[in-house]
């Protein structure tokens, strides 16, 4: 026979691991130790899992010296205000700034607009084509025009 693979191996592991915890089905069992007579590295890995497992089930529980509190409802609560304080922070600065952007009235935005076009485009030369097209095809088509 070949080399066993490390994928292989890596499988058998897992298996190893369910066996101890008595989940292998049938099949996976005989797998498992078929592999296990083969490979060496997989039986002393087997071994010592085997091992750690018999030292961890024997050692008896130990009772903590504190007291463990899991928190309740309050913590929801304090969640669900801390939302609603968020959105109505949010919804107050939108409130701010459209009632700064209207104090100055729509002709002051316009103004600056007209005073430097090509300030605000970001190809200016694309959009002016982009533009002229759209007025040839509205003057060819005046039922399309809006």
């Amino acid at each position: 026979m070949g080399q066993i693979s490390l994928q292989m191996c890596d499988r058998i592991r897992e298996l190893c691991s369910a066996s101890l915890d008595g989940e292998l089905s049938e099949l996976d069992a005989a797998r498992l130790e078929g592999h296990l007579e083969s490979c060496p590295s997989c039986r002393a890995y087997a071994a010592t899992a085997r091992a750690t497992a018999r030292l961890v089930r024997d050692t008896p529980l130990e009772e903590p010296g504190f007291r463990v509190v899991v928190p309740g409802r309050r913590l929801a609560v304090a969640r669900k205000l801390q939302v609603v304080s968020a959105a109505a922070a949010v919804a107050v600065t939108v409130g701010f700034s459209v009632a700064l952007s209207t104090v100055g009235g729509p002709g002051i935005a316009r103004s600056a607009q007209h005073a430097a076009p090509s300030a605000n485009l970001r190809f200016p030369d694309q959009e002016l084509r982009m533009l002229q097209r759209a007025s040839q095809a509205a003057r060819s088509h005046p039922q399309l025009a809006l």
